[in-house]
């Protein structure tokens, strides 16, 4: 496995340009096929998720992810307690997942209409098996403070620990 992160933004033609502070970019090699990549990523979200990060009080009991355009990604404490923190833009297996992530900069449980950053992963073969590549943009749709949305995801602690977490376990 291999990984690299940078931050990135789109230019008028669309196009990720490597150091522009308001895009995170990370991705990593795994040797598993793109099938396999996106339902561990998806259907198993809950065995690589950082059991630290989570919203709600108390412990972290599952967070997951609805398989479907407009679902949710949600996780539930050891409570009972739910949250949704962002909902599926793209279900494109095994090609793309995207979602919004409602989550602001004072990282408390969003509003159920919180506008959203998105997400963006894909999976793409390759010949020893797929690059998934994250993207995380569109921070300023947090308003003030969007920076600190972005440094925290963008941190060793955020998407980067995340997705080698994910390929750990490949």
């Amino acid at each position: 496995m291999t990984a690299q992160t940078s931050k990135q933004t789109a230019r008028d033609t669309g196009a990720p340009q490597v150091d522009d502070p308001a895009v995170v970019r990370t991705s990593v090699e795994v040797s598993a096929p793109p099938e396999r990549a996106f339902a561990v990523f998806t259907a198993g979200f809950d065995t690589w998720w950082n059991r630290s990060h989570h919203l709600l009080d108390g412990e972290l009991k599952q967070v997951g992810v609805d398989p479907f355009v407009g679902g949710r990604m949600w996780e539930e404490n050891d409570a009972g307690e739910t949250c949704t923190w962002g909902r599926v833009l793209t279900w494109d297996p095994p090609r793309e997942l995207a979602f919004s992530w409602m989550i602001g900069p004072d990282w408390a449980v969003p509003d159920p209409d919180a506008a959203g950053s998105r997400v963006t992963v894909t999976f793409t073969p390759t010949s020893t098996g797929t690059t998934v590549t994250l993207v995380h943009d569109q921070f300023d749709v947090h308003g003030t403070g969007w920076e600190a949305v972005r440094d925290g995801v963008g941190a060793d602690g955020g998407w980067p620990g995340l997705v080698r977490l994910f390929a750990a376990i490949l």
